[in-house]
């Protein structure tokens, strides 16, 4: 059912879950300036990572030519395994490891709308960038060392949860054992996370008056691009203002040049003589235009004599 061995499989899972803790402790040095382990366990891994990102492996990569199913299908199934999760921790232990109820959309806090494209976006670049990576990684580990790894880690996990839930429930102090594992675990998480958490803080010092000199080049940007568009606009005003104005002037050439050339027709045509007239209604037949227009108009003329000799 699996869509990789179940060892590999669950290799998978610790590497996801581990890469999971990085990004919620860098987003949160980004957002709330401090190192924060937010994760359930001592250890730097987030459970809900690792389920969460190979459910989306498992239900879509067969749908990997697809963005569009690989975005929203793993957003889905992502967004799911959060809501199963956080409702099963807190009715056990009664405890949020995380709520989104001052984010819009969300759900009784467990899930929300941006954390879905979150998920959307991280799934997405995992299937296509990381997820390959990983598949090579996990092949070309000699099988000692997988075995090993995977040994140890297991044992960590099970440790951490343990001592995890003994110590919301209140029994740590019957499992002394896995407390001094637990508790070495968590020192060196805490290393790690501090570690990120400098390098985040300093890169964020470090580029802050970059961000603010970036912020006022797209200031400038933006008014530049305004005061442009509305020299355009007038430009673009005027030329049409110009353009109405040599039309409505080409009109009135073109209507005194019609009537100057009718003019000088109609004075012509009062020149012929009758016999010169009929001669033209004659040729005009079965020609062109301008013909046909001097006969029409020597016809008119000829018809107005005639009515005015019988007057």
């Amino acid at each position: 059912m699996l869509p990789y061995p179940f060892l590999t499989s669950f290799m998978m899972f610790f590497i996801y879950s581990f890469i999971g803790w990085v990004v919620e402790v860098i987003y949160y040095g980004i957002t709330e300036e401090q190192f924060i382990n937010r994760g359930f366990l001592a250890g730097p891994i987030c459970p809900v990572y690792g389920l969460g990102f190979y459910a989306g492996i498992w239900l879509f990569e067969p749908f990997v030519g697809n963005f569009f199913i690989i975005f929203f299908g793993t957003a889905a199934s992502a967004t799911l395994v959060e809501l199963i999760a956080g409702i099963i921790l807190y009715r056990t232990f009664h405890m949020r490891w995380w709520d989104y109820s001052d984010y819009k959309l969300n759900f009784r806090g467990y899930i929300c709308a941006r954390f879905f494209i979150y998920w959307g976006i991280a799934c997405s670049l995992g299937l296509y960038v990381l997820h390959p990576a990983v598949k090579w990684l996990i092949e070309k580990m000699p099988d000692p060392v997988f075995y090993i790894l995977l040994s140890v880690f297991t044992v960590i996990l099970i440790s951490d949860i343990v001592v995890s839930v003994a110590t919301i429930i209140g029994l740590q102090k019957k499992i002394k054992a896995f407390k001094k594992v637990t508790s070495g675990i968590k020192t060196v998480s805490d290393k790690i996370g501090s570690q990120i958490y400098g390098a985040v803080d300093t890169i964020v010092t470090v580029s802050e008056p970059t961000k603010k000199h970036y912020a006022e080049y797209r200031a400038l940007i933006t008014e530049n691009r305004r005061i442009e568009n509305e020299i355009a606009a007038a430009h673009r005003a005027a030329e049409k203002a110009f353009a109405e104005q040599f039309t409505a002037a080409e009109k009135e050439s073109l209507n005194i040049a019609k009537q100057s050339a009718h003019d000088s027709l109609k004075a012509f045509t009062s020149s012929l003589k009758h016999g010169e007239r009929r001669l033209v209604s004659i040729v005009s037949v079965g020609y062109d235009t301008g013909f046909k227009k001097l006969s029409t108009l020597i016809r008119k003329e000829e018809s107005e004599e005639e009515r005015d000799k019988d007057i």
